[in-house]
């Protein structure tokens, strides 16, 4: 007995062997990231600012603290039901498209009520030369959009509509149909899990219904199929959906440095400045674009 227990076989030798190797080249690769992060940071410490770019950055960065502050303030009252001195205490939305020739935007402007939909949030790049707020970077950190061209599903409500105000300069939304919905999910979903032979729990694509069974079953949830139909109805386990998959990632619309693409840039920057007319004004609307071309762009 104490013979049995004292000789491993070999596949489990092999396995510890690989378990170790493995978890040493994790802890290098991560000295290696922790090191490369500190050289950048000690290259950013020794750049050479110049006096009008500090002050440009100042100046948008007060601007915006400004804005951010008019928002959480409006919300403030609202939340208080004082609503005697107020510009405006209705919540209207802009939706932004193109008409069929693709030479001129057609803007909607509409009332909120409050209705629950669902709606598809992108994280995009802010105005020029500003630092986040601490208030609306806490939301997008809320929201897991600290990075950019990432997206996430959201249930927006009288609640999420005053975030979405607070974040309005460094994301674009929109109303998704169900064909983006079933693509995003079949070619982005990715989730974080823990297989057998794992140490520990990593990233991975979604490709296994059997992960969402195990996962989901008890929400009646056994296939991908099943999660698009839960987050397009934004059904009982919506939030349980959106926070089982990772944020989406989505490539970028232009890539490249060659000189065509930065024309393309330039085009992208003026295109996206009459789309996304931003406002300082507390009562400005929420901007709400086509997302399913952007999706079918980024996707």
């Amino acid at each position: 007995m104490v013979e049995m227990l004292n000789s491993n076989p070999e596949v489990l030798l092999r396995k510890r062997r690989n378990a170790e190797r493995t978890k040493l080249e994790k802890q290098q690769l991560a000295r290696q990231r922790d090191e490369k992060v500190r050289k950048q940071k000690r290259v950013r410490k020794q750049r050479f600012i110049r006096a009008e770019s500090m002050v440009a950055q100042t100046l948008a960065t007060e601007r915006e603290k400004e804005r951010v502050k008019r928002v959480s303030k409006l919300a403030l009252k609202k939340a208080r039901g004082e609503l005697d001195r107020l510009a405006s205490d209705r919540d209207y939305m802009v939706k932004v498209r193109e008409t069929s020739d693709g030479d001129e935007l057609v803007r909607e402007k509409f009332l909120y009520d409050g209705t629950p939909t669902l709606i598809f949030v992108v994280r995009v790049r802010g105005p020029t030369a500003v630092n986040i707020p601490h208030k609306a970077f806490k939301i997008l950190q809320l929201m897991r959009l600290v990075m950019t061209n990432t997206g996430v599903f959201v249930r927006l409500n009288e609640k999420v509509y005053p975030l979405l105000k607070m974040i309005a300069p460094y994301v674009v939304i929109g109303r998704p149909s169900l064909s983006s919905i079933r693509s995003l999910l079949q070619k982005r979903s990715r989730i974080v899990y823990q297989k057998e032979d794992d140490s520990e729990p990593r990233e991975m694509a979604l490709n296994d219904n059997s992960i969402v069974e195990e996962k989901l079953g008890d929400q009646g949830i056994i296939c991908i199929e099943d999660m698009v139909h839960e987050i397009a109805s934004l059904g009982d386990s919506f939030a349980k959906c959106t926070f089982f998959l990772q944020p989406f990632q989505l490539n970028r619309e232009i890539s490249g440095f060659g000189a065509l693409n930065k024309l393309k840039k330039i085009k992208q920057r003026e295109d996206s400045l009459k789309t996304r007319q931003l406002s300082n004004s507390a009562t400005a609307p929420v901007i709400e674009i086509d997302i399913d071309s952007l999706i079918a762009k980024l996707n």
